[in-house]
């Protein structure tokens, strides 16, 4: 083997390597500026969406109030132990804010019928749209409260899920807020 193409072999060995290499180098920059752009990144079981979806729901929520000329859900005004649920499990804390809306919504609902809150309503699948035709809620409002719904679901079946504890502020202060306003109705 002569060292011509001993070169040759080693060019051909590290070449893709290599290109990877510098192609994530001169790409980094880049590929770092779209990641809070994603709107969904998925590795094996964990998912990535839910801290968007509670943002855009968030921004939703307080243009409702904005549209409303009402203020705007402060944290100030979310229960405390749900807050404070928040620092021990994200998780657990959004499955109780859901279950404050869900118990605000069968107790509502249930007292149109004259009944006590039972778990036939609790099990209704269109729980929100009963409450819209009862009006209870508006248009705006029962897609908040199907978008909380959703992302209620997701904490309760992802298996990984790694959720900061801001998103699960947001998420219980809307929920919080949405509950207040259905027991008020």
């Amino acid at each position: 083997m002569d060292a011509l193409t001993f070169l040759s072999g080693l060019v051909k060995a590290i070449a893709w390597p290599a290109t990877s290499i510098v192609l994530v180098i001169l790409l980094r920059k880049p590929i770092v500026e779209l990641i809070p752009l994603l709107r969904k990144l998925k590795y094996k079981e964990l998912e990535l969406e839910f801290a968007q979806e509670v943002s855009e729901l968030k921004a939703e929520v307080e243009s409702i109030a904005k549209e409303k000329g009402e203020e705007a859900p402060s944290i100030e005004s979310t229960p405390s132990n749900l807050l404070n649920l928040v620092a021990y499990s994200t998780r657990a804390a959004i499955m109780e804010a859901w279950l404050e809306v869900e118990s605000a919504s069968v107790s509502v609902a249930s007292s149109f019928w004259g009944q006590s809150p039972n778990d036939t309503f609790r099990n209704m699948p269109k729980l929100g749209e009963y409450l819209l035709q009862c009006k209870v809620i508006d248009e705006k409002q029962l897609s908040v409260f199907n978008k909380l719904r959703q992302l209620r679901n997701k904490a309760a079946h992802a298996q990984d899920l790694d959720l900061s504890e801001n998103d699960a502020r947001s998420y219980v202060q809307l929920a919080s807020d949405l509950a207040r306003h259905i027991k008020g109705a």
